[in-house]
């Protein structure tokens, strides 16, 4: 490991997977050329069941057929030898210090996983307004106010390539890898989670409506997922509102997005927000009869 003041001898890769996102790749590559520290490897991965990425300049591409987006990350990592892997995603707009605040923080060899704060930008579309007042990646709801042990989001997140290896990497979920890595390492190497306080990252939210709303009801069920898998590691199974209590709140926020209308975007985008935490119950709602079922069968 490496002593203070010697982070800079780590050798370091950015991994990015991509799936139907090939054409935002322009802009995150720009985002990691314009680093005040250069990145000594970017592994693109390309997680189209066909592989459909041509070359990408300054990367190596690398396909992993579907597989999902954490199994993504693991065939990316499989390709890199580095001592530090960055992770983001093509919404990911890292700005020109991220790479060098972040690979500070490695110089302590008690550090195994680094963030930063990560601001969500706005934008025309409903759904852009909205993800913008909700902030969903800001630190305050990972690290400040955990509901279990700190983690980082996988857009804005670097780890120690030995700690990685030492777990496994990532679990292959559709969501929610990000917490079970971070837990995962945490209590497996005893190494810790440290942070960049300041914002480096910017995230492009999604511009439609159903996406946002689809979005928190993955968060919903992946949720639930962390629960019922940590339940034995000192997490608790909460059980979800009854399914009444869920249609009536939901009734209640749609009424309450149709009286925002006519007060402008601030308020529709208020109560969007207010909708889209709906829909996170509901997700962990079904989750969690889902897990009752296949319990009972």
């Amino acid at each position: 490991m490496p002593e203070p003041g010697e982070s800079r001898a780590l050798r370091t890769a950015a991994v990015l997977p991509v799936r139907g996102h090939g054409a935002m790749l322009d802009a995150v590559m720009a985002c990691l050329r314009a680093q005040s520290v250069t990145l000594d490897e970017v592994v693109v991965v390309d997680d189209a069941p066909v592989p459909t990425l041509g070359p990408v300049e300054g990367a190596t591409v690398v396909p992993s057929h579907g597989a999902g987006p954490y199994a993504a990350r693991n065939v990316g990592v499989a390709a890199t030898d580095a001592d530090v892997v960055f992770f983001l995603d093509a919404r990911s707009r890292p700005r020109p210090e991220w790479v060098e605040r972040t690979l500070e923080r490695f110089a302590d060899a008690q550090v195994g996983i680094v963030g930063s704060d990560t601001l969500v930008r706005g934008g025309t579309s409903l759904a852009e307004r909205a993800s913008e007042v909700q902030q969903f990646s800001r630190l305050d709801k990972y690290v400040a106010n955990p509901f279990f042990l700190p983690y980082l989001p996988t857009c804005n997140l670097a780890v120690r390539r030995s700690d990685f290896d030492a777990v496994d990497g990532f679990s292959s979920v559709r969501s929610g890898g990000d917490a079970d890595l971070c837990w995962r390492l945490q209590r497996t190497t005893g190494h810790r989670l440290d942070v960049v306080p300041d914002v480096l990252m910017e995230w492009v939210p999604r511009d439609a409506a159903r996406q946002l709303l689809e979005q928190n009801y993955r968060y919903g069920k992946s949720h639930h997922g962390l629960r019922r898998d940590w339940s034995g590691r000192g997490l608790d199974v909460v059980p979800p509102l009854p399914g009444w209590r869920l249609a009536a709140r939901t009734g209640r926020a749609v009424l309450r997005f149709g009286a925002a209308v006519p007060r402008g975007r601030d308020a529709q985008a208020e109560q969007f927000v207010a909708l889209a935490g709906v829909c996170f119950d509901w997700g962990y709602w079904r989750a969690h009869r889902r897990g009752r079922a296949g319990t009972a069968a």
